[in-house]
């Protein structure tokens, strides 16, 4: 019987360790060396009071990815880039020149994002210690990408110029695209928010159904094309765009 005892004791240990020694995670951090994490089984193991993370990171736009998730997202962004290429051809071939333009303009936006198998999971350290059911356990390849607090937000689509612009506390999304140049084939009546966590939001922007909607740092105004000006074969490309958005890491 000890025998069997000391069998099962050792066998114990061996799935425990194996337990706690299935997650891999590379940390990034704007300005430092990526490094890498072992044996960290749960989400609060690796945010809350870990002193391998850098002390000023900004947790609402912090992202966790896992590898084959990245590896999915990448394709499905070269695919966006395909198929607005196609796009795009076949309006010139067509003679519209112009919205050709516009979305060669999309295209290169599309093409300068970092997109990753992000995980939609909480990853606040308050949160995780008030919602033990929320604690993930980690298993696999991840990475995590940590960033201070942005003092911006971006505005990308069928818009120039695009690019970053100043954060403007408590004003409308209608006053980021103040002064900015809407390209043909826009659309003129409902604009998109990403969050920093990843999530959509459409918002009216038109003078007929405006509502009062605020950006916070690190956020996206997507404005995408408008529905009737898009072939039929491509009537879903804003969906395709703003799902790939979701999965961008937030700067």
């Amino acid at each position: 019987m000890k025998k069997i005892n000391l069998l099962f004791s050792a066998l114990l240990c061996l799935f425990i360790n194996v337990a706690i020694a299935d997650s891999r995670i590379t940390v990034s951090y704007p300005g430092k060396a990526s490094f890498t994490l072992e044996n960290v089984p749960t989400l609060e193991d690796l945010v809350v009071n870990n002193p391998a993370l850098p002390g000023d990171i900004w947790w609402q736009g912090a992202a966790i990815a896992e590898r084959g998730a990245t590896q999915i997202q990448q394709q499905k962004k070269q695919q966006l880039l395909a198929r607005l290429a196609q796009l795009s051809s076949l309006l010139r071939s067509e003679d519209d020149a112009s919205l050709a333009s516009t979305v060669d303009t999309v295209r290169s936006q599309i093409a300068e994002l970092n997109v990753v198998g992000r995980q939609f999971v909480q990853l606040d350290p308050d949160f995780l210690q008030l919602r033990p059911d929320q604690n993930h356990r980690l298993v696999g390849e991840y990475q995590l990408f940590l960033a201070p607090a942005p003092h911006s937000v971006k505005v990308l689509g069928a818009l120039a110029p695009n690019g970053k612009r100043d954060y403007l506390p408590g004003k409308d999304v209608s006053d980021y695209l103040d002064g900015l140049k809407t390209l043909k084939g826009s659309e003129n009546s409902n604009a998109w928010i990403i969050t920093a966590q990843g999530k959509a939001q459409p918002v009216p922007i038109a003078y007929w159904n405006r509502q009062h909607n605020e950006l916070t740092p690190g956020d996206v105004l997507f404005l995408g094309f408008a529905v009737s000006a898009l072939p039929k074969d491509y009537k879903d490309i804003n969906e395709q765009i703003i799902s790939l958005l979701t999965h961008r890491i937030p700067d």
